[in-house]
């Protein structure tokens, strides 16, 4: 069993829901369904630590939280009768499961705390006098009699070691000698230009002001097998006609350089200069299949998904709130704001996009809802759900909800997020995006906002949520309706962020099912 990254505190994981009026009494039902069908899943997988937090939950929200709500007493009458019978039924599990629980949170506790205590001794154990020495050649340490530091640094020996080849090498152990040497070593090298910096980055030639390439409706990514990919040599080869290396000749360089200066100066002066044609949004409608390019990939595991944290400020004349904060890193068991993984099939969005190109060449927003499945821990998205909507340059409205909870009823699925397009707006989440979210983040936590925004070059879509407790606790005590702004949280921070527990999953598949 893996030791906790912290001690677990099922009081923190299980805290209670405040209570929303303005979300109807019915959606609070379904959240309570969806409790039940994820302990249904935990339950089969004998999963029991889970299972008890769930069940913890489902008897929070309908004691502490459903009872409150203002219509509680004189709607679905039919509905609270039900859910108390299986309020009762809870109950009499978790009392069935509580020592069985109980003793293997203990057994996860004392791993945290022997983890803990066995790195503490690593730490006490590796003083800093053993990482010099590691790293250092071993000197015969000799006392030195009493003069002052003048003397020692005029009479310090000299300390010499011997390599494999037996010839010896002899360091001086001056202090203003060494300094000097490193000094004379540090000034004879040049500084290496901006340019070449960026140009040798990984991120690419022209670093992060690099223009990103959106998806291709002309190709489509094949994955082949493990033992079906391209040679070493061949792949270095399209390395380099993809990014039309030029090739330096010794005559370009100018007089003689030493081998430092040539390597930084490989500078040719074409990586700043911008682009003659700015990139536009161009997607053709195709009802054929589409046609292989010459990709060949391995088939990876799932990654976690792209995170765009260069975004660019939003112009005034569009009421938004302050930029995502960056993505919270997730660690051990679940927390009070921790999420289960959440997996996304590779050609999801891209696919969605071609849906949506009709209204995006309008200048007409488009939204799906994302639903899926629960395995292992992990929440699969597989099911893009069109429905029926409403939609401006700015906003989409959908309609008919009773079709969407019919379809993830028939289906057995778990309510993911939703997506939707920015047709000519950059990619944030504004006002309306972040109370429509918040209806989604309280039926599931782990749910996501996927926003598509293809005429943004710099950030051409992105994976959000509402912070937890900051951004939830805003947009639940926020009254106003349409595009309006939002302070921070109470403690500074954003009221949404990057996900970090999305990832791509190049082996998932997904269906859609259009209502329009």
């Amino acid at each position: 069993m893996k030791p906790l990254e912290r001690p677990f505190n099922v009081n923190s994981i299980t805290r209670r829901v405040d209570v929303d009026d303005r979300i109807p009494l019915r959606y609070y039902y379904r959240i309570a369904d969806n409790l039940i069908k994820q302990a249904s899943v935990y339950r089969e997988e004998k999963n029991l630590i889970d299972l008890y937090i769930i069940l913890l939950r489902f008897s929070s929200l309908l004691s502490e939280t459903i009872p409150f709500h203002r219509d509680y007493q004189v709607l679905l009458p039919k509905e609270r009768a039900i859910y108390r019978k299986k309020l009762l039924a809870v109950l009499d599990e978790l009392e069935s499961l509580k020592p069985e629980f109980q003793r293997q949170v203990n057994e996860l506790n004392k791993a945290h705390t022997v983890s803990q205590q066995q790195q503490i001794d690593v730490l006490e154990r590796t003083p800093y006098d053993s990482e010099i020495s590691s790293q250092w050649p071993p000197v015969n340490k000799k006392p030195f009699p009493s003069f002052d530091n003048k003397q020692a640094v005029s009479r310090a020996p000299q300390i010499s070691w011997k390599y494999k080849n037996d010839h010896t090498q002899v360091l001086s152990s001056n202090p203003m000698q060494v300094d000097k040497q490193f000094q004379k070593l540090s000034l004879s090298l040049p500084l290496p230009k901006k340019e070449t910096l960026s140009r040798h980055s990984f991120l690419g030639p022209n670093g992060l002001r690099g223009q990103w390439l959106g998806p291709s409706a002309e190709i489509k990514i094949q994955y082949p097998s493990n033992t079906d990919l391209t040679s070493t040599e061949n792949l270095g080869t399209s390395q380099d006609e993809q990014y039309d290396l030029a090739t330096i000749k010794d005559s370009d360089l100018g007089g003689d350089r030493s081998p430092m200066e040539s390597v930084l100066s490989l500078d040719d002066g074409r990586w700043l200069c911008p682009s003659e044609e700015s990139p536009q949004f161009t997607i053709e409608e195709r009802d054929d299949n589409f046609p292989l390019g010459n990709i060949r990939q391995p088939s990876p595991p799932p990654v976690l998904a792209q995170i765009q944290q260069d975004c660019h400020s939003i112009p005034p004349s569009k009421v938004a709130d302050p930029r995502p904060g960056p993505a919270t890193s997730q660690h051990g068991m679940p927390s009070s704001n921790s999420y289960q993984h959440l997996h996304i099939p590779v050609s999801m969005m891209e696919d969605f996009l071609r849906l949506a190109l009709a209204n995006t060449k309008k200048n007409l927003e488009t939204c799906g809802v994302l639903a899926g499945s629960l395995k292992n821990r992990v929440f699969h998205i597989t099911t893009l759900i069109i429905p029926k909507q409403e939609s401006t340059s700015d906003s989409c409205q959908t309609l008919n909800e009773e079709e969407i909870f019919e379809v993830q009823d028939k289906l057995s699925l778990f309510p993911l997020g939703w997506i939707h397009t920015h047709p000519s707006q950059t990619c944030f989440m504004s006002s309306v995006d972040l109370h429509t979210h918040y209806s989604y983040q309280i039926m599931l936590p782990e749910a996501i906002a996927i926003v598509m925004a293809p005429t943004d070059t710099s950030s051409p879509h992105g994976i959000f949520h509402l912070s937890n407790p900051a951004g939830v606790s805003v947009i639940r005590n926020c009254q106003q309706r349409g595009f309006h702004p939002h302070e921070e949280g109470p403690d500074g921070s954003p009221i949404y962020e990057h996900c970090s527990h999305v990832y791509m999953n190049p082996n998932l598949k997904f269906d859609v099912v259009d209502l329009r």
